[in-house]
């Protein structure tokens, strides 16, 4: 269903705890997002199986063999106090639902949103701490992949106050990716009277390669004795193209449902070069709490490969990252 029926008031926020310190920043964030949106709040941890398996042989041994589901249950059964110690300390006026399953943290958290028929699945990302590629960052890529229903991915340092106004950014490609996220943005921003919605899109040429394209067309002119144009300069094709992308973007906005609402707040952005390097300097100079992105941004389906924005536009401090689905449920 079109991501322009999509509203997740009065809906289910799922969150994704690990029962750790991490957690508060992340449950600050959604509990901001309860109150906005008048939404239940429905707590998941998951606990996984044990696989501390032996080879011996060709026979695989488990050590913990007849001990594993009494394990099994007393961490499950753990899991759920802490839970349930978490829920009475949270507000009396914002229902609070606790779920431990046992299974992996995004396949847990896409089947209580199923459940649940949830309009957001919030889960946390920390910052990078080594140089491993996608350090702390499986259960929110896989929740990109394939979740079926909005993903807010939040940064576990500190909460994003989703509560007073936040500025929106939204990453479009001038796509169908890049229309879904602008639909989803679009409502989210009257859901939370944001204060701004930047439209942004970064052209993949950046300054330097039109300046090095517009020298070799003027080299090529001259060896054909063609006659110099002076209005073919690199600064009129950036303009040009600019104005084209401005144009676009403005046409996708106010033909997008529920654009009059918010209208006044609607601002655009085209940028040139790098795409995680230049949502970082809007994102910093728009003072953006939240970027909106189509799921094409991040992960492509059927190449199973990172997308065209890095995963470290995904990762700026202070900021919260939606990721719009192919399609989400109304």
């Amino acid at each position: 269903m079109s991501t322009a029926n999509w509203n997740p008031r009065h809906k289910a926020i799922v969150v994704g705890l690990s029962l750790e310190n991490s957690d508060e920043s992340l449950i600050q964030t959604a509990l901001h997002l309860a109150r906005k949106l008048e939404s239940p709040l429905e707590l998941v941890h998951a606990t996984q199986p044990i696989f501390n398996y032996m080879g011996a042989g060709d026979v695989v041994v488990n050590p913990y063999y007849g001990y594993d589901r009494v394990i099994n249950d007393l961490e499950d059964d753990d899991a759920r106090k802490s839970l349930e110690t978490l829920r009475q300390t949270l507000p009396a006026d914002i229902p609070v639902g606790i779920h431990v399953l046992r299974d992996y943290p995004s396949e847990a958290l896409t089947t209580i949103a199923t459940e649940m028929q949830a309009g957001l699945i919030v889960c946390g990302i920390g910052h990078k701490t080594s140089n491993t590629l996608l350090a702390g960052m499986s259960t929110a890529f896989s929740l990109a992949s394939h979740a079926d229903v909005p993903v807010l991915i939040a940064p576990t340092e500190c909460p994003i106050d989703m509560a007073t106004r936040p500025r929106v950014m939204i990453a479009d490609n001038l796509e169908v990716e890049g229309r879904r996220a602008l639909e989803a943005a679009i409502q989210l921003a009257d859901e939370l009277d944001c204060s701004e919605i930047c439209h942004t899109h970064v052209h993949k040429m950046g300054v330097n390669e039109v300046q090095h394209m517009v020298t070799k067309v003027m080299e090529a002119m001259n060896l054909g004795k063609i006659p110099p144009n002076p209005q073919f300069s690199s600064h009129v094709y950036l303009e040009e193209i600019k104005n084209k992308i401005n144009d676009e973007l403005s046409y996708r906005f106010h033909n997008s449902a529920g654009a009059q609402r918010v209208t006044s707040r609607y601002q655009v952005l085209v940028a040139f070069g790098n795409p995680a390097e230049e949502l970082h300097k809007a994102t910093m100079q728009r003072k953006s709490q939240l970027i909106v992105f189509g799921r094409h941004h991040l992960f492509h389906r059927r190449r199973f490969a990172l997308g065209k924005i890095p995963y470290e536009a995904m990762m700026e401090q202070g900021v919260a990252t939606l990721i719009v689905p192919d399609g989400a449920e109304s």
